[in-house]
C-alpha cells in the first residue's frame, strides 16, 4: 500500500454484491449534519460530517456528497478516479466558500472520507477525522489518519498516548473542505483482495466504538446488518454526535 497526497488512479469496474449505508442524528444533536454516498454502480462511496456547532454544516456535507455523485455520474471513460474525486472536492469547496461569503463569511465546512475501487485497486481520499477501515483476514486496520490537533501532536511526539486520551481539544480539526483557502486531501491506495471489507464512518461512531468493536459487529454480518448494529451500539452508548456508517464487502473482483 502507498500513502500519498491526491494522485492519479485508473478506471475499471469491480463487481460488488453487498454494500449499505446508514445515518442517525444521535441522541444529543438537534439535526443530522452527516451525509453519505452509496453508489456501487459507480464504484464510489463516501461519508461527510458537517462541522458540528457551525452554521450550515448540513449544507456543507450535502454539497460534498452531491458533487462527488455528480462528478462520477458525468465522468467519461479514461478519466482517473482520484482525479474525478479531486474535481468534486474542489467544486464543493468553491460552492461552500460562496455560500459562506453570501452569508457574512460564516464558518462552515465538512470532513469527507471516500472509497473508490478501480482496476483491482482501492483508493481512499479523505480530509478531516472521518475514517475508513479495512477488515482483511481477520484483522482491522485504520487506513486513514485523523487530521486533528491531537493526532498531529502525537505524530510529532509532543504528547504521550495517555495525554492524548485526555486531551481537552480532541475535536479540533486541522483540515476541512470549505474552511481554508484551498482544500487539502490526503489519499492512500492498494490492491483489493477478495473478502475485503471496508468501513467508512464519521466520528460519531468512533467516539463510542473501538476498532475491535467495529470488527466484531461487521464480521459475519451482511453490510446492512453491520450498519444497523454499528449505529445501534453507538446510540446505546450515548449517541453524543451524528453517526454515519457505510459498509462495503468485496466478495470477488471483476477480471
Amino acid at each position: 500500500m502507498t500513502r500519498t497526497m491526491i494522485s492519479i488512479g485508473t478506471e475499471t469496474r469491480i463487481s460488488l454484491q453487498d454494500c449499505y449505508g446508514g445515518t442517525h442524528q444521535g441522541r444529543v444533536r438537534p439535526i443530522n449534519e452527516d451525509r453519505f454516498l452509496n453508489r456501487p454502480d459507480l464504484n464510489v462511496w463516501a461519508v461527510a460530517d458537517g462541522m458540528g456547532g457551525h452554521a450550515h454544516g448540513d449544507i456543507a456535507s450535502s454539497a460534498i456528497i452531491q458533487a462527488v455523485a455528480e462528478e462520477f455520474e458525468a465522468t467519461k471513460a479514461g478519466v482517473k478516479v482520484l482525479q474525478a474525486f479531486s474535481n468534486a472536492v474542489h467544486s464543493a469547496h468553491n460552492r461552500i466558500r460562496a455560500i459562506s461569503e453570501a452569508n457574512g463569511k460564516i464558518v462552515m465546512g465538512s470532513t469527507v472520507a471516500g472509497l473508490l475501487l478501480a482496476e483491482g485497486r482501492f483508493h481512499i481520499p479523505w480530509t478531516g477525522d472521518s475514517r475508513v477501515y479495512l477488515i482483511r483476514n481477520g484483522r482491522i486496520s485504520q487506513m486513514t489518519r485523523d487530521h486533528t490537533e491531537v493526532q498531529m501532536l502525537l505524530r510529532e511526539n509532543a504528547i504521550s498516548e495517555e495525554e492524548a486520551r485526555n486531551w481537552p481539544r480532541k475535536n479540533v480539526i486541522l483540515h476541512a473542505i470549505g474552511v481554508n483557502e484551498a482544500p487539502y486531501v490526503e489519499a492512500i491506495e492498494g490492491d483489493v483482495e477478495a473478502g475485503d471489507t471496508f468501513v467508512l464512518c464519521t466520528d460519531g461512531l468512533t467516539a463510542h466504538l473501538t476498532d475491535q468493536d467495529i470488527q466484531i459487529l461487521v464480521t459475519g454480518n451482511t453490510a446492512q446488518r453491520a450498519c444497523v448494529e454499528l449505529v445501534r451500539v453507538a446510540l446505546e452508548r450515548g449517541g453524543k454526535d451524528n453517526v454515519t456508517v457505510v459498509v462495503v464487502h468485496v466478495p470477488a473482483l471483476a477480471r
